[in-house]
């Protein structure tokens, strides 16, 4: 039975934006900056953080400093870090510095897996996965999963509903307890995401459903609101929009297309849903986020913030003038 879709008016927000975005931007992030970004959303009360990649530093020099960033985030039992760990050597780097996460990365068709993992979906679900699995459990370490292009991608188009629900399936009966539907190219839209989420009522395992949409084609917030509506409540963003380059689109010095914190939490405020997020905190966040990318990031609220959601009515003789 799927666990992740309800009716409750509340959700939880996952913030990926000390990974993902600082790992974007064209310049070395320090340690300590990556640390302080992780603190303004402690302190915002974000509860699920994804701060880190142990991938090979050789490969991914941004991430070379993952167990100091971990070491150096403050433990507490509102607050579970995550970490990205690709295979077995990366995940026991994890777990020597006690990350409260693993995440683990797959793609949703053959092609997108092979571009981004360079292996099959059977190697990385048979091969790769189970001393990860293994290793997580001897800790009791929860495992989230990144489901790659779940909605789609550009070489083999849209995925058959079929095939999605038999891959959660899996990964549910090996131990995830989390999943992350990632639309990876920004093809999905409100109809087929309404359709996805129904069809997981088909899966018969406890595991938690998540969402994770990028505004490639403007219609992340949309998604969101569709997403809810059948029932998900967990939703993965990152502060101010920040993030990588999403595959499908140009490339770019530093990508912004995740949907922003800020105006997910935003959004579910307006509608009476609990984020558990204090929406000025963010906003703080946010403005230091920005000094860090160098750059405006594009998510909206910090904006509108500027101008007040109420002023005062202008002079007659200003209105005048402005006729």
């Amino acid at each position: 039975m799927m666990d992740g879709i309800c009716m409750a008016r509340e959700v939880i927000i996952v913030d990926t934006a000390p990974r993902d975005g600082l790992g974007a931007l064209p310049r070395k992030v320090p340690t300590s900056e990556k640390v302080a970004l992780a603190n303004c959303l402690v302190e915002a009360g974000v509860s699920k953080i994804d701060c880190a990649a142990f991938t090979h530093p050789r490969l991914r020099p941004e991430y070379a400093d993952a167990e100091e960033v971990i070491k150096a985030l403050p433990r507490n039992p509102n607050t579970t870090f995550l970490g990205i760990a690709p295979n077995e050597v990366a995940c026991r780097r994890a777990l020597s510095v006690d990350v409260d996460e693993i995440g683990i990365l797959i793609g949703a068709t053959e092609s997108f897996n092979k571009l981004v993992l360079g292996t099959s979906i059977k190697e990385t679900l048979f091969k790769t996965f189970p001393p990860i699995f293994q290793a997580c459990n001897e800790k009791e370490k929860p495992i989230r999963v990144y489901l790659l292009a779940a909605f789609g991608c550009e070489y083999e188009g849209k995925l058959p509903t079929k095939s999605l629900v038999e891959l959660i399936h899996k990964l549910g009966f090996m131990g995830a307890k989390e999943i992350s539907l990632v639309d990876s190219t920004g093809m999905a839209n409100p109809k087929l995401v309404r359709e996805t989420i129904r069809a997981l009522d088909k899966v018969d395992a406890e595991v938690n459903i998540a969402v994770h949409f990028h505004n490639t084609r403007g219609l992340a917030l949309a998604n969101v609101l569709a997403a809810y509506e059948e029932g998900a409540r967990i939703f993965d963003s990152a502060l101010g929009g920040l993030s990588g380059t999403p595959f499908g689109v140009p490339k770019m010095n530093i990508g912004c297309w995740n949907v922003a914190t800020e105006d997910l939490v935003y959004l579910f405020e307006q509608m009476g849903v609990n984020t558990g997020i204090d929406l000025d905190g963010l906003i703080d966040a946010v403005r230091f986020a920005e000094k860090l990318a160098r750059q405006e990031l594009p998510g909206h609220i910090l904006r509108a913030r500027v101008a007040l959601d109420r002023q005062s009515l202008p002079s007659a003789s200003a209105l005048t003038k402005i006729v």
